[in-house]
């Protein structure tokens, strides 16, 4: 299931698989996600604000695996990090670009 909030990277720690926490600017709630190796999002520094995507997986949901053209079944529950859009990048002079 992916869920969309605006949100502001409070940390994050750069690894071969990069966390991120994200304050939920609606709620006030803390998110912390995994952003998976060699996944192509734009880069995100401490204190940007913008709209989050994550994907909440639990394990033993199923899953389509392009590689192998099979399902196949999560093995542990995470929340994967998707995307990351800067508010700046949306809002100009109150227009939607």
């Amino acid at each position: 299931m992916n869920l969309i909030f605006k949100g502001k990277l409070i940390a994050s720690k750069l690894d071969f698989y990069t966390v991120y926490v994200f304050q939920n600017l609606d709620t006030h709630e803390y998110v912390m996600c995994t952003k998976l190796p060699n996944w192509q999002t734009p880069l995100i520094n401490i204190g940007d604000i913008g709209f989050v995507e994550i994907q909440i997986v639990k394990a033993g949901d199923e899953y389509f695996n392009l590689e192998t053209q099979a399902t196949a079944k999560y093995q542990y529950s995470n929340i994967y990090f998707i995307n990351f859009i800067l508010e700046q990048n949306i809002i100009n002079n109150q227009l939607i670009l």
